[in-house]
């Protein structure tokens, strides 16, 4: 009798752990559409798969993301895996990418990833959601000079010459205007008789 309860639950044991390793997708079929894909990521979700499920996801929006109504479910999918994950950072991105999204283009999308986005959002510590935005509203300056820097080496870089009205006032007071030739030479004969 304690052999065959060991043996039930060795076997139990194994096939729990058997059924969690599902294996990564490496390829995924062209013929799956997008609908088929999220399903496919929805259910890896579902069973905590959620490397798989990311990958699904985002094949979606690789394949079909010019499509707004399938980028925005893929995007909110994404999110709402990130936010399970405790990947607050990343949920927080997907969910303002898709507020961004509605607040640019207030038609013809479906309301209900917009109302969706407000609920997960509401999920992210509040500690979270004020450092994300705090680094959303800092000062684009610092990323200025990296701009600059990434500046092609073919782009000649084009350096105006100071103006007259660039100088400043003292400097502008000291400029005389140049003599004419004809009042040169006029002084000059002066100067001699």
């Amino acid at each position: 009798m304690k052999k065959t309860i060991i043996f039930s639950s060795a076997v139990f044991a194994l096939l729990t752990i058997f059924s969690g390793c599902q294996t990564v997708p490496t390829e995924i079929s062209e013929d799956l559409d997008a609908r088929q894909l999220i399903q496919l990521g929805q259910d890896n979700y579902d069973t905590h798969h959620y490397l798989a499920a990311e990958i699904y996801f985002n094949t979606v929006l690789d394949r079909y993301g010019d499509d707004p109504k399938h980028y925005l479910e893929a995007k909110y999918e994404l999110g709402h895996l990130y936010l399970k994950q405790k990947k607050y950072s990343a949920a927080y991105d997907n969910f303002m990418e898709i507020q961004e999204i509605y607040e640019s283009v207030p038609v013809g999308l479906p309301g209900s990833y917009r109302i969706l986005c407000g609920i997960e959002l509401a999920k992210i510590p509040e500690e979270k959601i004020k450092e994300f935005e705090a680094r959303a509203n800092a000062p684009q300056e610092e990323e200025a000079p990296k701009e600059e820097a990434k500046q092609s080496p073919r782009t000649p870089e084009v350096q105006v010459a100071p103006t007259f009205q660039d100088a400043p006032k003292e400097e502008q007071k000291e400029i005389e205007p140049p003599e004419s030739e004809g009042s040169s030479e006029s002084s000059e004969s002066g100067d001699n008789e």
